[in-house]
């Protein structure tokens, strides 16, 4: 049993539903329904009568949210209790572009201030090398678009949303994403990254059929094509990334729009779990999610 399986439970009984705690948590709703049906198992009961469209809460499942929230009041009170003591270590962790380029300056400079003694090494890339290098041991933890199942021996912690805008040139035709993309030319996000793939996948959902121009796996690369000109994109803007948008016709990418969450992930073995956390919480706090 993990302590995020409780947070999830929590979750569904103060929200009503698998989809509105998974937004209120940033998570998928695939995501909690996989945490539930753990937690299941690994108690053997089943917490909801799943005859009911939503699942709705059982005796017992109801019961053992109450027993939840003791346990969780309880871990953040040993949590808060060590908050004030400084970090000392070295972190070695990955990030995404769009991360770094948004809130993780800001991040890093709220835990030197916290944490002076605490050094942190940061290097940038695409999700599915981040996952890997921090799988492997070769770094300690890694922000990263959340994948759809998590590779196994990980373990992750939601920071934020991150929307998907259509970027186009100021005189591209169209009033509707779909419309701007059918356009000009595609300038597609790379599909090695798993936002990428997202993408790819949102637009195949959609049928919209766009004109396969470029494929590149930098955003301000990609940003600075469309701005001369070159064509239309889709890409994942990050808080504070507003400039970007300079000079640009720009959309939300479908209706509800699109996002994509960016989760913290470490080894389920990690030495380096408390300054993970502690990186962690700064996150969002720069970010402004409430997890």
């Amino acid at each position: 049993m993990e302590i995020r399986q409780l947070r999830t439970l929590v979750a569904i009984a103060d929200f009503g539903t698998f989809a509105n705690a998974a937004n209120a948590i940033c998570l998928t709703q695939s995501a909690v329904s996989l945490q539930i049906k753990k937690l299941e198992a690994e108690i053997g009961i089943k917490l909801f009568d799943r005859r009911h469209r939503p699942p709705m809460l059982n005796d017992r499942g109801q019961a053992l949210v109450e027993q939840a929230r003791k346990v969780l009041e309880l871990c953040d009170d040993i949590a808060a209790s060590g908050t004030d003591l400084p970090l000392k270590g070295t972190l070695a962790i990955g990030s995404v572009p769009t991360c770094i380029d948004s809130i993780l300056p800001r991040a890093l400079v709220m835990i030197r201030q916290r944490h002076p003694d605490l050094n942190i090494r940061v290097r940038s890339g695409l999700s599915a090398n981040l996952a890997a290098a921090t799988r492997s041991g070769e770094i300690d933890a890694a922000i990263v678009t959340e994948p759809e199942k998590l590779a196994d021996g990980l373990q992750s912690y939601p920071i934020c949303r991150e929307p998907y805008l259509v970027i186009a040139p100021p005189d591209a035709v169209g009033e509707t994403d779909t419309e701007l993309l059918e356009s000009q030319l595609f300038i597609q996000f790379s599909r090695a990254a798993w936002a990428g793939r997202h993408i790819e996948r949102y637009l195949s959902d959609r049928s919209i059929k766009v004109k396969r121009g470029m494929e590149i796996d930098s955003l301000n690369s990609i940003t600075r094509m469309v701005r001369s000109g070159l064509g239309v994109s889709v890409l994942p803007v990050g808080r504070n990334q507003s400039e970007m948008l300079n000079g640009l016709k720009w959309l939300p990418f479908g209706d509800p729009p699109l996002n994509r969450s960016l989760i913290m992930i470490e080894r389920q073995t990690n030495p380096y779990t408390k300054l993970v956390s502690a990186l962690t919480e700064v996150l969002r706090q720069v970010s402004g999610e409430r997890i």
